[in-house]
């Protein structure tokens, strides 16, 4: 019994870990994004590109949230450990949202010819 309690712990603390890894891979494309953002961003591209810095400065709150080490709370808890693997995964599908609307409407931006 122990050892089947242990294995489900030991599968929910690697995904937590993956889900982790993927917060840290998203902020880190967010920080490259956003600084090409205020790059770009003079007076004439200003209107063209609020939506994209709204939208992509939306998605760094549940990122963050996301990277708080929760699981030491309550170490060693399978309960704890699967509400927080379920939280991680919809905060992520919550930062990813506006991440894709930002990036369409850079696009359209970079359609558009703003940046010629």
């Amino acid at each position: 019994m122990t050892d089947n309690c242990t294995d489900g712990l030991t599968k929910l603390e690697a995904r937590i870990k993956e889900l982790n890894d993927k917060f840290s891979q998203t902020l880190l494309f967010l920080s490259f994004a956003l600084v090409v953002l205020a790059t770009l961003r003079d007076k004439s591209t200003q209107g063209a590109l609020n939506a994209v810095a709204w939208c992509w400065s939306l998605s760094l709150f549940p990122i963050l949230l996301g990277i708080l080490p929760l699981k030491e709370l309550c170490y060693g808890n399978k309960s704890w450990y699967r509400f927080l693997q379920y939280l991680k995964a919809f905060l992520l599908l919550f930062a990813i949202i506006p991440i894709l609307i930002g990036a369409y409407e850079f696009c359209a931006a970079l359609r558009a010819g703003i940046f010629r």
